[in-house]
């Protein structure tokens, strides 16, 4: 499992992801879960980015 930060214009989400092989012998990524926007995890997890990323990397 890994972060996954998407960065857009007016925000930055955060996701945890889990690399596979498929059937087809392809490497490919799925979505487990959402973690949530910047603005909404700096509420609970932290004054700063790296806080929030922090926290981010422990889950």
């Amino acid at each position: 499992m890994k972060l996954t930060i998407s960065k857009s214009k007016n925000s930055e989400s955060f996701y945890i992801s889990k690399s596979y092989i498929d059937n087809s012998g392809k490497s490919t990524t799925a979505t487990v879960r959402k973690l949530g926007t910047l603005a909404e995890l700096l509420k609970d997890h932290g004054p700063t980015r790296d806080d929030v990323v922090a926290w981010c990397r422990s889950e």
